[in-house]
């Protein structure tokens, strides 16, 4: 295996310049960089849902009590309002557990840290490239890499004879989009999350004080069935969010993985010997694909020792490493690995595992002139290593069934089934027709093709590409709006937003049982209804795969989005409110991520502005399709400015 896991660029002012590609060479990063809180600020958010919904990953129930309403409102309520003394006595008349509780996330102590509002420097913030941003907070909503569907419909998941060695590279560089997970685990980045998790768990810890002396200074008993404590159930809900988002990963990554193995093995297994034997790239492949899985075992996971912990049933998650004596037992692979106890630093956990491997292949006894049952006894002890290092998985239930992000908005709408102003009944994306020029005929066309395109995410038949997909997939709906009818004229996009805005706020019937992404809407304008009638493609070349050529539907920021302000945006240049999304993308990958506020469009933009066609296609970018797209664009680039100089000398 390949030494120093950690090796990454470094900008001018220390900030992360991307990972490392397919062949171990360092990348370049990329050159927009923007902040990286040490928690993810949709995390808060989510925290303060899961309090009200008590929904937790893999539809998981919340195992503590909880808190009452009325102490939920004296959770946003400032201290001087409700808590006895000494809990009363704040600097800040208005401070209360909420925003303390927030603050943390910014990565200021309070409204008081000077230092930081004057200087822009808050401690916890980072500086990392967009892309990796993107995909941490992908990782943080437990978003697959690339869904089921398009790793078929881009051929990942088929190997033999008669493809191209690249296929196999191709394949394994989508896999290696967990590497993201190596950041988690950068010792200076998990210090910052550490300190960011422990100042949110002291902040509720204070508020569970102010409480129970609220009571007793009341002489008053809480209600038996609410006796929750604050801390405890941020410990609950965060240790279930990382324990589901890296045992997704994993399960995510071992489904292909374990695929790809078994088609070459069986392709070794079925390839005559001859001279120039073609099983020798097949053993090498074999051999790649060993490397990369225990890289990704490595990498799959994050050490919480140290964050607060009152739970025991989270133990295996903050148990100490192993040290001294025992580690280097467990270093020379004659002992299994504890599950929990593995090494934070990621160097020392590569030796006890790259040692505890060896280990077991060397006493299985395997022959060297047997490629295939090396080849498998190999495997089988890689399955054996991760068992040990990742322990039993028991308070998640495994294999997971449904993701993330259906979980929350199967609770969002329970929660909202029957209210008297909003009841969900449908989720999904509010859409403008704003062209006028297409017939009747041209315009259903459209639509025929694009409910096509947007039906085909959660699989066919028995066949559910997307985990949980088949819950809700029939709920899942577009309410069209014709801007004709509404008085917005023909490609008017501010009267499209000021229009959307009302209908938001008016709580119209028109919308009021469709759950959607807030602040957003689509757009059929000229170009997405075209895409659809004249798909694009680009024949006799070979620098796009073709299944990156998509018909785009235009996504746009509703009121939200300033002109002023997205011109001076340092970390989304060239943003103007739109973005193109293929629509095959929009229910698989768009709308998770909009819905758990994991990002906003303009970070869609960010990926889509590296695309030939500008078009976001979904999950963040593999490092070939990044090399052959910017290519791709540099030729055209080129061709652009000669043909301009011609037009000038003429």
């Amino acid at each position: 295996m390949a030494g120093n896991l950690f090796r990454h660029n470094i900008g001018p002012n220390g900030e992360v310049l991307g990972m490392r590609d397919l062949l171990g060479q360092e990348v370049r990063g990329d050159p927009i960089v923007v902040h990286d809180p040490p928690l993810p600020i949709s995390l808060s958010g989510e925290f303060l849902l899961f309090l009200n919904e008590n929904k937790l990953p893999n539809g998981r129930v919340n195992p503590l009590p909880k808190l009452t309403p009325q102490e939920m409102a004296m959770f946003a309520k400032p201290y001087r309002e409700w808590a006895p003394t000494p809990f009363n006595n704040t600097r800040n008349p208005a401070e209360s557990a909420a925003n303390l509780f927030m603050f943390a996330f910014s990565g200021m102590e309070d409204l008081f840290d000077f230092s930081a509002i004057l200087s822009g420097r808050f401690e916890g913030l980072s500086m990392v490239d967009y892309e990796l941003a993107f995909n941490k907070q992908r990782a943080w909503g437990g978003l697959v890499p690339l869904s089921d569907r398009r790793l078929k419909e881009k051929g990942m998941d088929q190997l033999d004879d008669s493809l191209p060695p690249k296929r196999f590279l191709y394949a394994i560089d989508h896999l290696e989009k967990t590497d993201v997970f190596l950041y988690f685990n950068i010792p200076e980045r998990l210090g910052k999350m550490r300190k960011a998790y422990n100042r949110v768990y002291d902040h509720l810890a204070q508020f569970d004080q102010a409480l129970a002396s609220y009571y007793a200074q009341r002489q008053e008993t809480r209600d038996p069935n609410f006796q929750g404590k604050a801390a405890q159930l941020w410990a609950e809900f965060f240790f279930s969010r990382v324990e589901f988002m890296t045992t997704r990963a994993h399960q995510w990554y071992m489904s292909h993985a374990n695929a790809l193995h078994a088609q070459l093995v069986e392709m070794l297994r079925t390839q005559p010997p001859q001279v120039g034997d073609p099983r020798g790239g097949t053993r090498n492949q074999l051999e790649m694909l060993v490397q990369r899985r225990s890289k990704a075992e490595l990498s799959l996971l994050i050490p919480l020792t140290g964050f607060k912990n009152p739970l025991a049933h989270w133990k295996h998650l903050s148990a100490p490493p192993i040290v001294n004596w025992t580690y280097h037992l467990h270093a020379r692979g004659a002992l299994p690995i504890p599950a929990g106890t593995y090494p934070q630093d990621v160097a020392q956990r590569e030796t006890v595992f790259a040692n505890r491997l060896q280990h077991l292949i060397d006493t299985q006894g395997n022959s060297s002139d047997d490629a295939i049952r090396r080849q498998t006894q190999t495997w089988a002890a890689l399955d054996q290593v991760s068992s040990e290092m990742r322990g039993n998985m028991s308070v998640i239930p495994t294999p997971i069934t449904e993701e993330l992000w259906i979980t929350r908005l199967k609770a969002r709408m329970a929660r909202y089934s029957d209210q008297p102003l909003v009841t969900y009944t449908h989720w999904g994306f509010v859409a403008y027709r704003l062209d006028y020029s297409h017939s009747d005929e041209q315009w259903s066309s459209f639509l025929a093709k694009f409910n096509s395109d947007t039906s085909a995410w959660a699989g066919t038949g028995n066949e559910e590409t997307v985990l949980g997909a088949s819950s809700i997939k029939q709920s899942c709906k577009i309410t069209w709006l014709d801007g004709r009818e509404h008085g917005i004229p023909e490609n008017d996009i501010p009267a499209a937003r000021r229009h959307f805005t009302s209908l938001r706020e008016s709580k119209s019937p028109l919308i009021n049982s469709l759950l959607f992404p807030h602040d957003v809407f689509l757009l059929a304008d000229r170009d997405a209804i075209d895409s659809y009638l004249n798909p694009p493609s680009l024949s006799g070349q070979d620098w796009i795969d073709t299944t990156d050529l998509k018909s785009h539907i235009t996504l746009i920021q509703g009121a939200g989005f300033n002109a002023e302000q997205a011109a001076r945006d340092k970390e989304a240049p060239g943003y103007s409110g739109l973005v193109w999304v293929a629509g095959c993308a929009l229910f698989e990958d768009v709308f998770p991520g909009l819905f758990m506020t994991l990002y906003e469009p303009k970070q869609l933009w960010n990926i889509s502005a590296c695309h030939p066609g500008g078009v976001y296609l979904g999950a963040p970018l593999a490092r070939y399709q990044s090399h052959l797209w910017a290519g791709f664009n540099d030729l055209r680039l080129d061709l652009v400015r000669a043909a301009l100089g011609q037009q000038s000398q003429a």
